[in-house]
């Protein structure tokens, strides 16, 4: 258990620099990787088609891999890192509430987080002692909870520095690493409190820190009790026409259970089916699915085979159908850096690849959080995946598909 003392004295500014370090390692690490394999294995490939030169190329290939690894192992040191900054932030936050509030009602917090009353036995102070406590207790237990983690996940990765696939260190270590991050923010969140403490812990936080919390931790947030309408409001969609909350909640509930209706690339379909729960009517049309100006799933039989050729319109399955309909009935394309938490993100082939002729819209993904440094977590189907790192991903993604140009769209249905 972390100690009150222990909170109050911690340094987040050194987390920070930390994460901002193993960060820029990975970035060098992943720029080696791309280097031998563009200047090394590539030309050897190419140029020295002989025995010695496919030796050659392939000692090229697994230096390669060993850097991307040590890529992707180093990127999960730094969401880790980044999660105790987040939350070493955040409880420091909470705990100067907690003394603001005492200090205005004549009580004061002793050196190992206990109340003590200077005036004993006035009265009018026994409410707000508790709410102190719950306020420094939630500090506590918060910091606790990532330092736990936090611990846990560094000694993990800290024993796999020696993985050389980059898919194991891809998908079993940064992916973890990813979860846990998140699992760090979520503890920030009092859930469970009651409304008072709930409403007291958000007003200690500084405008930053709500913007923050706001875009890794939605459906949380969105859920607590004693948060302000106004910010339930913002995080769920201010015109009403879907709950961007439920879209999310949906995703992140859904991610690894069968579709409806199986289209084998449900990537597209995935989305629709987050949106529709969300509570985004369909366009329908007299002519049913057929007419190209509909996102819709009409009357189903049950079998897919039938139901995927006659059931849905274009715009409900196919990537690049969704994505032009959205942006031709009201949505918009928003930068990256002001991506939120229920915006679609479109993969657009840049590079030349087998899969998909460039400028081809071939895949959607759901984004699902945004870190407080700005790093994305999408959520997905086909393959399947919760909350795991737009930046750590992608360049496994163009490696084996080709340049991608990433296109974050922002429904705002028209139609309705």
């Amino acid at each position: 258990m972390v100690a009150y003392e222990g909170v109050v004295d911690a340094n987040p500014k050194t987390w920070a620099t930390a994460a901002d370090e193993w960060h820029a390692l990975a970035k060098h690490a992943l720029g080696a990787a791309k280097d031998l394999r563009e200047y090394g294995a590539k030309p050897l490939a190419d140029n020295w088609t002989d025995e010695v030169g496919a030796t050659a190329a392939a000692e090229f290939e697994k230096l390669a891999n060993r850097l991307e690894s040590a890529y992707d192992i180093l990127l999960a040191v730094n969401m880790v890192a980044d999660g105790m900054t987040t939350t070493i932030e955040t409880a420091q936050s909470t705990l100067h509430a907690a003394t603001d509030l005492a200090a205005r009602h004549g009580l004061e917090i002793a050196a190992d987080g206990t109340i003590a009353d200077p005036s004993a036995g006035a009265g009018g102070t026994d409410s707000y002692r508790a709410e102190i406590q719950d306020l420094i207790d939630q500090a506590v237990e918060q910091v606790t909870t990532a330092d736990k983690l936090a611990s846990t996940e560094f000694a993990k990765l800290a024993a796999q520095t020696g993985v050389t696939d980059p898919d194991k260190a891809l998908g079993d270590l940064q992916e973890h690493a990813s979860h846990v991050q998140m699992r760090m923010l979520a503890a920030d969140i009092p859930v469970g409190e009651d409304r008072a403490t709930a409403r007291r812990w958000w007003n200690g936080l500084t405008p930053e820190q709500r913007k923050d919390l706001m875009l890794a931790q939605p459906v949380a947030l969105a859920n607590l009790d004693g948060i302000p309408a106004d910010v339930e409001q913002e995080l769920r969609g201010s015109d009403g026409k879907y709950d961007r909350v439920k879209m999310v909640e949906y995703a992140l509930a859904n991610w690894n259970k069968a579709d409806p209706t199986d289209f084998g690339n449900n990537c597209a379909n995935f989305v629709s089916n987050a949106l529709s729960h969300a509570g985004m009517k369909e366009k329908t049309s007299f002519w049913g699915p057929a007419d190209d100006d509909t996102w819709m799933a009409g009357p189903r039989t049950g079998i897919d085979a039938i139901d995927k050729r006659v059931s849905y319109s274009d715009s409900w399955a196919a990537a690049e159908n969704q994505q032009n309909f959205m942006l031709s009935h009201g949505g918009s394309e928003v930068p990256q850096a002001e991506a939120k938490p229920g915006d679609i993100i479109y993969y657009e082939q840049a590079g030349t690849a087998d899969t998909a002729d460039r400028g081809n819209t071939h895949h959607a993904a759901i984004v699902t959080a945004v870190m407080p440094d700005g790093e994305i977590k999408y959520t997905q189907h086909n393959n399947e995946y919760q909350n795991v790192s737009l930046e750590g991903r992608l360049p496994s993604t163009e490696k084996n598909e080709g340049d991608q140009n990433l296109r974050f769209v922002r429904p705002d249905p028209d139609w309705y």
